[in-house]
C-alpha cells in the first residue's frame, strides 16, 4: 500500500503498510522507511512531531525496538510516536480533538475497515 503523509503546521503523520497487509510490519521495510525520513529531515529540517501510523499491520517487539531507537535518537528534538492496527482506535480518539485533520481520520477508518 502506498504511503500517505498528512501535515498540520510542523507536525507530520505518515501512514505506512508493509507488504503483508494483515500481518506484522516488515522489519527491513521499517528500517528503510526510517532511513528515508532521516534523509528527508537532512534536506528539509526536522518537524516538531512525527507520527508513524501502521493502520493494518502489527508492530512486533523487534520492530518496536527499532522505533524506540528512532525515538531515542531524536529525543528532545522531535516528538516521535507510532501506532499499529491495535492502537488505531486510540489514535482516532486523540485525533478527534483536531477538527481539521478529518482527511487523516477518514483515511485510517477506510483502510482499517478494509
Amino acid at each position: 500500500m502506498e504511503s500517505k503523509v498528512f501535515k498540520q503546521g510542523n507536525y507530520i503523520w505518515e501512514c505506512k503498510s508493509s507488504y503483508d497487509p494483515s500481518g506484522e510490519i516488515n522489519l527491513t521495510y521499517l528500517k528503510s522507511a526510517i532511513k528515508s525520513v532521516e534523509k528527508r529531515w537532512e534536506r528539509e529540517g526536522k518537524p516538531s512531531g512525527y507520527y508513524y501510523v501502521f493502520p493494518i499491520n502489527v508492530i512486533t517487539n523487534t520492530a518496536r525496538q527499532e522505533l524506540e531507537k528512532f525515538k531515542q535518537a531524536y529525543q528532545g528534538q522531535v516528538e516521535i510516536d507510532y501506532y499499529d492496527r491495535e492502537q488505531v482506535q486510540r489514535l482516532i480518539q486523540n485525533l478527534s480533538k483536531l477538527s481539521n485533520m478529518e482527511s487523516l481520520v477518514n483515511y485510517i477508518k477506510q483502510v482499517w475497515k478494509g
